[in-house]
């Protein structure tokens, strides 16, 4: 089974953060510019949290706070769930799945060095998925 690393290789190493002090304004309109569902919260560089459209539709809009005096560390998801490189990619989806997230910051020696999203995964195991399936038609093909 494939590992984040591999994932990451692939999608490349790129994560969207954005400073706990900034206000969810700020957030909302990162990602709407930049067409993602999560930012990487960060204080002093380290990652601290993470702001996701669900956040602020559950933290801010149906609580009626105003994004534009709200800071984002005040309503992001503090519990951050994160793996490393070497993680493989079902037990992502296994802890994405009891979690009940959709994004997974990756560390490496407390380094960020990645995101991984459900969407990644699910990439994944069906191209896994299509390889078994071209090498068992082989298999039946030549038998």
């Amino acid at each position: 089974m494939k590992t984040v690393q591999d994932i990451l290789e692939q999608k490349g190493r790129l994560v969207h953060t954005i400073d706990a002090g900034k206000t969810v304004l700020d957030a909302i309109g990162e990602l709407a510019n930049k067409g993602i569902g999560a930012l990487v919260v960060v204080r002093d560089g380290k990652p601290v949290g993470l702001f996701s459209e669900r956040d602020y539709t559950c933290k801010v809009i149906l609580t009626g706070k105003r994004s534009e005096n709200t800071p984002v560390g005040d309503v992001m998801t503090r519990e951050l769930v994160v793996v490393g490189p070497e993680t493989e990619v079902s037990e992502c989806m296994a802890l994405m799945t009891e979690k009940r997230i959709r994004h997974l910051p990756v560390l490496d020696h407390g380094e960020l060095m990645g995101l991984v999203s459900i969407g990644d995964i699910v990439k994944d195991i069906i191209s896994e998925q299509q390889v078994v399936i071209e090498q068992l038609e082989r298999y039946v093909y030549y038998s």
